[in-house]
């Protein structure tokens, strides 16, 4: 089954950000791995996520909104699709665009259908109003076995040409897979498997700044050739310790990423921890 919608949306139409000027930053907030439940009394490897992400999105209301741009990175659901009523309610009303890529916990087809409305956008390209483009790529497919993403080849083609044909003088590539190696090895295995092959499709073009994902339950933030900033963001649900061997579960809170896009093509990004955090 291939991914269609960020080639659709890519080569139909895109989302432009309404509010922001040429010459001011963009900012936006991530929150990824939400892995939330039917029943918000249920945990996952004992984190109630439901709570947990209420209290992130509280505490990036008061610090830092208004935001131009919300990303939702995948996992947003444990498998159970009904809980994707859990985002309609929290995000329905939000006055940014909702930026929306499934990872590999979540079930495509009912997330789109439950929240076929605005402020949502699943996939594709938005463009910030001061000279970014983001392309929201989807690493889920069909056939994986344990978790891991692929683009596949026809999605990698999509990337190339949207890149090479954007009016817009900087790239933000988002997804949910890691597309390099965190140093874990049973989690590098989940990993995205033709990461090679986007980090040679974005290698070709020098308007890419910066690629940012989920899915490994951890911060990561490094610079790589051409000086494109790799950001991985931990979740709101729970984390795992960095470079270990298996998937033991850390004790650091939830967590999430606030970026700043410079119509210079700079990027300022932090992680937000919730210390002190308690369910």
């Amino acid at each position: 089954m291939m991914n269609t919608t960020f080639l659709e949306r890519v080569d139909s139409r895109s989302s432009r950000a309404a509010a922001a000027s040429t010459g001011a930053s963009v900012r936006l907030v991530q929150f990824t791995d939400t892995h939330l439940l039917q029943d918000p009394a249920d945990s996952v490897r004992g984190a109630r996520t439901l709570p947990r992400l209420q209290a992130c999105i509280a505490h990036a209301r008061h610090h830092y909104y208004p935001v131009d741009a919300v990303l939702l990175t995948g996992d947003i659901v444990h498998d159970e699709p009904a809980a994707y009523g859990y985002i309609d309610l929290l995000f329905g009303e939000s006055p940014a665009p909702v930026l929306v890529i499934p990872g590999n916990h979540d079930v495509p087809d009912e997330m789109r259908r439950r929240l076929a409305h605005g402020p949502f956008q699943f996939g594709g390209e938005w463009i910030s109003g001061n000279g970014w483009q983001v392309l929201l790529l989807e690493s889920w497919f069909a056939e994986s076995t344990n978790g891991e993403g692929r683009l596949g080849p026809a999605q990698l083609q999509a990337v190339d040409r949207a890149l090479q044909t954007s009016t817009e003088s900087h790239s933000l590539v988002v997804l949910h897979h890691p597309p390099v190696p965190m140093d874990s090895p049973s989690l590098d295995e989940l990993g995205l498997l033709d990461g090679p092959q986007l980090s040679a499709t974005v290698a070709q073009h020098s308007r890419v700044r910066g690629i940012c994902w989920g899915h490994a339950h951890q911060a990561l933030d490094l610079y790589g050739p051409g000086d494109v900033r790799f950001m991985c963001t931990p979740a709101t649900s729970m984390q795992f310790k960095p470079r270990d061997a298996n998937f033991a579960v850390d004790d650091r809170p939830p967590g999430y990423r606030i970026i700043e896009l410079g119509a210079d093509g700079s990027i300022a990004s932090e992680v937000v921890w919730l210390e002190g955090y308690r369910d």
